[in-house]
């Protein structure tokens, strides 16, 4: 490969660290060489124009790999293929060789937790204590994991205990896609679940739900995640023992009910905020706050228009610098002294070739929940079941890597800011009183927030 010209020192020295694996994820998806160059080209072009800060060279990693992904799925897009079908480039320029191609497609029939496992130790270098770290499982897993891994290739491989060797270009593509960006940004749903919560279970009865008595609708339990920061962070932390600590106090109403509306001598902001009724429970926050090193969230406001909450909560416009074709309602927000806030509104995108299909316009309602580092929110997010849910992490053109999740019910857009941490609640077409959010339609939605513009 040629090297890329007029670059900066930083960026060159990026370039000589990473070129290799950019190309390889390129190849995995173009399938010859003329093409790869060219995306390698298109994806530090990218690094160049956003100018992006790194926290350290594995971030750096992380970041190149989705960004050279998604520039080949955009290619590819443009070209009308499907990534299910890029057997159909196998023959187009250079091909890789029949046996490294064999072996490259059974380490790819792997099951997933093989496969994954298998790239991070063999390719990556990852020792199995680190790798166990990023899937939050026990060594002797990971270690199992490796064993079954490698028994099923011996068993499937014509080239016997060669397949071992497992050459590096021959575990780039799809592996780097779905396992190299754990190294930074691993988290998922998961990570932000603070238990379950009962809902009301309409299913079936919505055009009936006026009829039946409140007590005679079914419920179910649902996972909810906290918007405050993923596990192991102060925010999840006091978050999580919050929610522990209302399941048990006051659990059969008793002291509500002798309090009845006498809550004056409480401060506002724990009954508004915290939704306090008691000292005892206003203590527990400040207990948390001080135990986690957390502020308690001041000074509620109701905005009523876009750049009064930009201003209040001292963010740029994150709405804004928007493709053209892109429309913005604001519904309403409130924002806090430290510039926690929410907003809701609606985005409407009137035309888009991004995806495969002709002219395409679609709308969704969201909610956008802020979340500043080091206050204290207790607000959390039923998001029904996280096993429903496909995600995948996501890097838009700004240089912002996002964790998106998408179900037939709802769909999230996650982003984890050096001072804040960041929920879009994709609610789809309230108007139309319909959810169809497909995965393309979720990444351009991604696009169109300037997550950048938030600290």
């Amino acid at each position: 490969m040629s090297s890329l010209l007029n670059l900066d020192e930083e960026i060159e020295k990026i370039y000589e660290r990473q070129a290799d694996t950019v190309y390889r994820v390129c190849f995995s998806f173009m399938k010859n060489a003329s093409d790869a160059e060219d995306m390698v080209q298109e994806t530090f072009l990218k690094l160049i124009s956003c100018k992006k800060k790194f926290e350290s060279e594995e971030h750096e990693k992380a970041w190149l790999i989705v960004t050279a992904s998604n520039t080949c799925k955009d290619e590819l897009r443009r070209l009308k293929r499907r990534l299910e079908n890029m057997n159909v480039f196998m023959h187009r320029g250079n091909t890789v060789q029949r046996e490294d191609s064999e072996i490259r497609q059974q380490v790819l029939d792997l099951p997933v937790k093989y496969r994954q496992v298998i790239y991070l130790y063999y390719y990556e270098g990852y020792r199995t204590a680190e790798i166990a770290d990023m899937f939050h499982c026990s060594e002797s897993t990971i270690r199992n994991q490796l064993l079954r891994g490698r028994k099923i290739l011996q068993r499937n491989s014509t080239y016997g205990a060669k397949s071992m060797l497992l050459p590096a270009a021959v575990l780039a593509g799809s592996l780097l896609v779905t396992t190299a960006v754990y190294a930074v940004h691993y988290y998922r749903l998961h990570d932000l679940g603070v238990g379950k919560e009962e809902v009301l279970d309409l299913s079936g009865l919505e055009e009936h739900v006026d009829e039946i008595a409140p007590e005679e609708i079914p419920v179910r339990e649902a996972d909810i995640i906290t918007l405050g920061g993923v596990a192991e962070s102060p925010e999840y932390r006091a978050c999580s023992e919050w929610k522990e600590f209302l399941k048990e106090y006051d659990a059969d109403g008793t002291i509500l009910s002798e309090i009845g509306n006498d809550t004056a001598e409480l401060e506002e902001e724990y009954r508004l905020v915290y939704g306090c009724y008691s000292q005892e429970m206003a203590d527990k926050v400040n207990e948390l706050c001080a135990k986690y090193g957390l502020f308690r969230l001041k000074g509620f406001y109701l905005v009523e228009d876009y750049a009064d909450l930009c201003r209040r909560a001292v963010i740029g416009a994150v709405c804004g610098g928007v493709p053209g074709n892109v429309g913005w309602d604001f519904y309403y927000g409130y924002v806090y002294d430290d510039g926690t806030f929410l907003m809701e509104g609606r985005i409407e995108v009137r035309e888009s070739a991004t995806w495969e299909s002709e002219s395409v316009s679609w709308v969704s309602d969201y909610q956008m929940i802020r979340t500043v580092k080091g206050s204290f929110n207790p607000v959390t997010l039923n998001v029904g079941e996280i096993e429903e849910y496909r995600q995948w992490n996501y890097a838009t053109k700004s240089g912002e890597i996002l964790l998106l999740a998408n179900s037939s019910e709802k769909a999230l857009i996650i982003a984890d800011r050096k001072a804040s941490f960041i929920v879009v609640n994709v609610l789809g077409d309230f108007s139309g009183e319909t959810f169809q959010v497909s995965d393309e339609m979720l990444e351009e939605m991604a696009e169109a927030f300037q997550f950048s513009e938030i600290p």
